[in-house]
């Protein structure tokens, strides 16, 4: 077993897939208590996505939206239907994190740590990880 060089800071978010933003977010808020014109929704054309974030707390509930149905979220909804996506959990060093991980011999979904918006991230595969989908992230003023 590797010596730990990072350490978990927190549950970041829950993702969960969706087939459609607009038909769920009101579903969801109302479900939560959430107003839904307060809830932060973007894309993330690089992982093929729109997101809406609820904050709930100190965890994140984000809803995911495949923008094609042919990407790995948009096959996810058609084998398994809606439902828990991944969980996220924020880090205090990304790139320990990845090489602890990588080092270990897990299977990570991208040969590098990933840049988007404020933050940067990476993946491990659900067989990696208990079979769920777990992501690390690290905000980038962090």
């Amino acid at each position: 077993m590797l010596p730990y060089k990072f350490a978990v800071i927190r549950l970041g978010h829950i993702g969960i897939a969706v087939a459609n933003l607009a038909d769920s977010l009101p579903r969801f808020a109302h479900l939560l208590g959430c107003d839904p014109d307060e809830v932060r929704t973007t894309e993330v054309p690089e992982e093929g996505v729109r997101i809406a974030e609820l904050e709930l707390g100190s965890v994140q509930l984000e809803l995911l939206e495949p923008l094609a149905a042919e990407n790995a979220l948009g096959r996810f909804l058609r084998s398994r239907g809606a439902g828990v996506h991944h969980l996220c959990f924020e880090v205090d060093d990304i790139h320990a994190t990845w090489e602890r991980l990588k080092s270990a011999g897990l299977d990570l979904l991208s040969s590098k740590v990933k840049s988007v918006r404020d933050y940067q991230y990476f993946f491990v595969h659900p067989r990696s990880a208990g079979g769920v989908l777990t992501e690390f992230k690290q905000g980038k003023g962090e």
